[in-house]
């Protein structure tokens, strides 16, 4: 596949396009149940990024930063990492309005002691981060669908412009 994404015949866009179609789509495979912390993230960026130097054909010996690198292909920011944003928030919708084994996990307190150190980042965790809202606020809202739709784009909406 490296020869046709870096073919400087075909348009850019049309490599962007088959770059999520057969590269993005094995990526995000199952990411609605990842738990993203600060590496997992760096190299998601890291990933997307490379993919569009590969495309544009710039070396990383030429010492371009990353905001160059997107100006020059004309994008405004990276994608990958908020797609799989909103993959998540719209599975935890799903499992919110569906009686499931997966809701009764989630929601589900474990007995028992906890280990010693950290405590290790969880899903509900990142889920809090990502949201603008508390988890309770979220519950109700995440029952209707359009409601929670709308609430998800807006959230990913002012994290994007924060950037």
């Amino acid at each position: 596949m490296s020869k046709l994404l870096t073919n400087r015949r075909i348009s850019f866009a049309t490599r962007s396009r088959l770059t999520k179609c057969y590269v993005w789509s094995i990526f995000l495979y199952a990411c609605e149940t990842w738990t993203l912390n600060a590496s997992l993230e760096r190299n998601i960026k890291a990933l997307e990024m490379w993919l569009y130097r590969r495309m544009a054909r710039i070396s990383w010996k030429e010492k371009k930063k990353n905001k160059e690198v997107l100006e020059e292909i004309g994008l405004k920011h990276t994608e990958l990492l908020k797609t799989v944003k909103t993959r998540q928030l719209a599975y935890y919708g799903h499992i919110r309005r569906h009686q499931s084994l997966q809701k009764s996990s989630m929601e589900g307190k474990i007995n028992g002691k906890r280990q010693r150190g950290r405590k290790r980042k969880s899903w509900l965790g990142n889920f809090e981060e990502t949201m603008t809202r508390r988890i309770n606020e979220c519950c109700e809202v995440a029952l209707d669908r359009e409601e929670w739709r709308r609430t998800i784009a807006s959230n990913l909406w002012q994290e994007t412009e924060q950037r």
